[in-house]
């Protein structure tokens, strides 16, 4: 296998593989390894087929040292890729599998059932993603700070630094494993994973953890809605007052909890903090110091508006698909489930029945757009939402339709002031028609609205 980070991309899909969807999670999986620094070996389609996924994963474990999947890690009964990677797997790693799912019931609780494997084949890593864009990525995104290690350890590159600086969470680490932890030396990547999955878990729960814990204060400022950034050291270079696994979280003032080893990697962190929070990507980034170097992963942590769309129609589907790309977490509300494909599902990052399960929306970050004026429960949906304040209320339709609802919505106690908020019809005047272009006016005037701008042609001969 040729030196370097090398990845492989598989991707796990019945549809994918017959023409009928695209392949927008091997894509996104693809930008993101790019932008960590890994050249891509090798991309692969191939149907939910046990033999097909094993004979995929043997062939590229010899080109690449790391191989990721996405898709047949469900419970549906073609999702059977877990139990390919297993037949082919030479050694477990749990704890990454772990981790991902741990971190992930942050944004969704189901990803507790995902049933993805982690482990190694020959001298390569292979982990078992999500098949949505959205879960592939951020799974990847979770373990991403220990991968680089992970793959120096499983090419060899085992030798140990010692130092007097104690590794982060000690404890977590001699939980991982049932024994004690070393004085010395760079913690294994199985058992850094663990002491994050440990941390995960904690933070999830309140139990066991202090106030230093840099995991828990994490998971507290994100629930409270503040973009963050967390620098995790991935490897080091000579003997820098560091370890792999240490952490620093920071805001775009500077540090908040934790600390990568000495000031002058924590202050090269807060000055890269604004630009990588502005962008929203993560990056790797080396730091010096007189004793050696450290290679540092910084994740952003980046709190997005929601868009909350009512109804399951065919205008829903595609302004769930691009408010994705526009930075929306999409939730679609739709109580009428025969209403809701597949399509609904894999587009929207959450399926709810009801408004009123929505608890997680700061005031002023919510966006709501009705795309079914003949819903039954139209009104009774927007007044749940409305008790968020959101940003923006749309209704489609014209005055003779909407009429009714914004009547039930008063009737309802809602107050006039916000009744009169509520926008109907919806969307620029570009003449649409068809479902995209639909949707499509109506997100240029959600952006319009949010930015305070008319939403007409940019006019440049008035200033020449």
């Amino acid at each position: 296998m040729g030196q370097g980070r090398r990845a492989a991309i598989l991707t796990v899909s019945d549809g994918v593989f017959h023409g009928t969807r695209t392949d927008d999670s091997g894509r996104a999986l693809a930008e993101l390894l790019t932008r960590s620094g890994f050249e891509i070996a090798e991309t692969a389609v191939v149907a939910d087929e046990v033999p097909e996924i094993e004979a995929a994963l043997r062939r590229m474990a010899a080109a690449a040292n790391l191989v990721v999947t996405t898709g047949g890690t469900g419970f549906g009964p073609r999702d059977v890729t877990p139990e390919a990677t297993d037949a082919v797997l030479t050694r477990d790693a749990p704890g990454l599998a772990e981790t991902m799912r741990a971190v992930g019931r942050q944004v969704s609780p189901m990803a507790i059932i995902s049933r993805g494997r982690t482990g190694i084949v020959g001298e390569a890593l292979v982990l078992n993603l999500p098949g949505s864009p959205k879960g592939a990525v951020e799974s990847l995104e979770t373990v991403m700070g220990v991968v680089p290690h992970a793959l120096e350890l499983l090419a060899g590159h085992t030798q140990h630094v010692q130092s007097d600086v104690a590794t982060p969470d000690t404890e977590g680490i001699a939980d991982a494993r049932g024994e004690e932890a070393h004085d010395h030396g760079e913690p294994s990547a199985d058992e850094i994973a663990a002491a994050e999955a440990r941390q995960a878990r904690d933070a999830l729960t309140g139990v066991g953890v202090g106030p230093s814990d840099v995991t828990l204060d994490l998971a507290k400022l994100l629930a409270g809605g503040e973009q963050v950034l967390l620098a995790t050291a991935i490897r080091t270079d000579g003997a820098p007052p560091c370890q792999p696994g240490q952490k620093l979280l920071l805001g775009a003032g500077g540090p908040l909890s934790g600390t990568l080893g000495c000031s002058e990697f924590d202050v090269s962190a807060a000055a890269d903090a604004p630009d990588v929070l502005a962008t929203g990507r993560p990056v790797l980034r080396t730091y010096h110091h007189d004793l050696g170097s450290v290679e540092v992963h910084l994740q952003p942590y980046l709190h997005r508006p929601q868009l909350v769309v009512l109804a399951a129609t065919p205008i829903a589907l595609w302004l769930l698909r691009w408010g994705r790309d526009l930075g929306y977490e999409t939730v679609l509300v739709e109580s009428r489930s025969d209403w809701v494909t597949q399509e609904h599902r894999s587009a929207a990052n959450r399926v709810l029945s009801d408004a009123g399960e929505i608890q997680d929306a700061p005031a002023g970050e919510m966006e709501v757009v009705a795309t079914d004026h003949d819903a039954p429960d139209v009104s009774r949906q927007v007044a749940a939402l409305l008790a968020h304040v959101p940003r923006f209320v749309g209704i489609m339709g014209s005055a003779r339709h909407t009429g009714a609802h914004l009547a039930a919505l008063r009737d309802m106690g809602v107050p006039d002031e916000q009744v009169a908020q509520i926008q109907s019809p919806v969307g620029l005047n570009i003449g649409a028609k068809t479902p995209p272009e639909i949707a499509l006016s109506i997100l240029g005037g959600l952006i319009a609205a949010r930015t305070g701008r008319p939403g007409g042609w940019i006019d440049n001969r008035k200033s020449r």
